[in-house]
């Protein structure tokens, strides 16, 4: 009976501390960045390297992660898209956008510069890599 009693005491005195650790949890999960990506996909080459990009540019400002892309020759390695420009050019969805690249490490490897056709699915334009080497892309 002392065990059970002792055991109430310690279960009835660590409950607010319990709760107040739950809710502490709660609130974490609620206020975590969990952004769900409605992705484009768009297939097309940069040069003459063939690529898959990915992007979610709805309600997105400059210097915002958009999206990312890989070269279908090496699928494991992604791109991270990061927008920098984007304005509209007419009413019917043309605009211009530029997108930087950005390695896994962080570093900032190409950039895109090109008009994004909304209504088509379809950017092309400029990339230019890190070197300065420029490649006409089209993806759709």
């Amino acid at each position: 009976m002392k065990k059970t009693w002792i055991f109430v005491v310690l279960a009835a005195a660590c409950l607010p501390m319990l709760a107040q650790n739950t809710a502490e949890v709660k609130n974490a999960v609620e206020t975590t960045d969990t952004v769900t990506h409605n992705y484009q996909q768009l297939s097309g080459k940069i040069g003459p390297y063939a690529v898959k990009m990915f992007l979610d540019i709805s309600g997105a400002e400059d210097d915002t992660e958009v999206g990312y892309y890989y070269y279908t020759a090496y699928p494991k390695t992604h791109y991270k898209l990061v927008l920098k420009k984007m304005v509209a050019i007419n009413a019917q969805g043309s605009m211009d956008m530029v997108l930087y690249e950005y390695t896994k490490a962080g570093v900032h490897s190409g950039t895109f510069d090109g008009q994004y056709e909304c209504r088509g699915d379809y950017y092309s334009g400029t990339f230019t890599n890190s070197k300065g080497k420029r490649f006409k892309f089209t993806l759709e």
